[in-house]
C-alpha cells in the first residue's frame, strides 16, 4: 500500500510550472514571469514550502526566473570583509545577494545532513 503524501498534485504541478517558466525565461520574459507568479501562488495556498534550490532562482519582485546571463546578471562582491554572490534582475533590477566565504557552510538548514531523519521509500 502506497502511502499518500500532503500537497503530493500541489507539488507536481508546482515542479512543472517550475519547468515551463525556466523554458520560457529566454523566449518570453513576461510568460516566465507569470508562470514563476503561479509557483509561489500555489506554494502559498497550499501551505507549502519551495525547495530552497528553488526559491533561490525566482526573483522577489518580478517572479521571473534567474538565469545567469539571460535574465540576470552575477558579481562577486567584497562586503565588509567578507564575499557576497550578488545577482541582479534583468527585468526589474531587483537584487539579490547571499555569502560566499570558502572556509563557511551556507547551506541552508534543510541541505544539512542532520536535517534529515528518516528516508521513507
Amino acid at each position: 500500500m502506497r502511502q499518500k503524501i500532503q500537497g503530493n498534485d500541489a507539488f507536481q504541478r508546482i515542479n512543472y510550472l517550475y519547468q515551463i517558466s525556466k523554458a520560457m525565461a529566454s523566449k518570453n520574459t513576461i510568460l516566465s514571469s507569470y508562470y514563476g507568479n503561479l509557483v509561489v501562488n500555489i506554494a502559498k495556498k497550499n501551505v507549502l514550502k519551495i525547495h530552497p534550490e528553488v526559491k533561490r532562482q525566482i526573483c522577489k519582485k518580478c517572479r521571473s526566473i534567474l538565469i545567469e546571463n539571460v535574465s540576470t546578471n552575477m558579481k562577486i562582491r567584497n562586503h565588509n570583509k567578507s564575499k557576497r554572490i550578488e545577482w541582479k534582475c534583468n527585468i526589474c533590477g531587483e537584487r539579490k545577494g547571499l555569502p560566499a566565504e570558502k572556509n563557511k557552510d551556507h547551506r541552508v538548514w534543510v541541505e544539512k545532513e542532520e536535517a534529515v531523519v528518516e528516508i521513507i521509500k
